[in-house]
């Protein structure tokens, strides 16, 4: 159990340091309002996007080869996060459309898949996992953006609201 909650909090800062440093080129997030954006872009990245093609698995699922999943979700991430990024910070048309094509490209080519879908594991709790999960991310994301936002603007002197 410790060591499950020491992962879970040195992954916590791994991706608040990625959040960080991603909002910092766009000028930093402002307030927690803005934080909630960010995490919620987040988790856009981090989960939802990779999860349409890899949902969560529990143990003893089939899978595909460790490898492949691992570079489809690479890809599938810097993908995501470079077309939220032209959505949302360059307005052209063209620069829109390749961020759609970015975004969508991934999931085009499909995440690897395992040679059989065979299972001891019941698609009823399967689909609770995926949703605990997800829900779980959400939350994680929301909530870091936000307490990114505030701890920001307090280092900053750029604190609003939230004393």
């Amino acid at each position: 159990f410790a060591f499950n909650v020491v992962a879970n909090v040195v992954t916590g800062i791994g991706f608040a340091l990625i959040l960080v440093a991603a909002s910092e080129f766009a000028g930093g997030i402002g307030n927690w309002r803005q934080g909630l954006f960010w995490g919620f872009a987040g988790f856009a990245v981090f989960t939802l996007a990779p999860n349409l093609g890899l949902p969560p698995e529990l143990p003893a699922m089939p899978a595909a080869d460790l490898t492949q999943r691992q570079i489809w979700w690479t890809a599938t991430v810097m993908a995501t996060a470079a077309g939220l990024g032209l959505l949302a910070f360059r307005k052209s048309l063209p620069l829109a459309l390749i961020a759609v094509a970015l975004i969508v490209a991934p999931h085009i080519v499909g995440a690897p898949q395992p040679d059989s879908f065979e299972s001891p594991i019941p698609e009823g709790l399967h689909h609770q996992f995926v949703v605990a999960v997800t829900l779980t991310n959400l939350v994680f994301w929301l909530v870091l953006g936000a307490i990114v936002g505030v701890v920001r603007g307090r280092l900053t002197g750029t604190a609003t609201g939230l004393r």
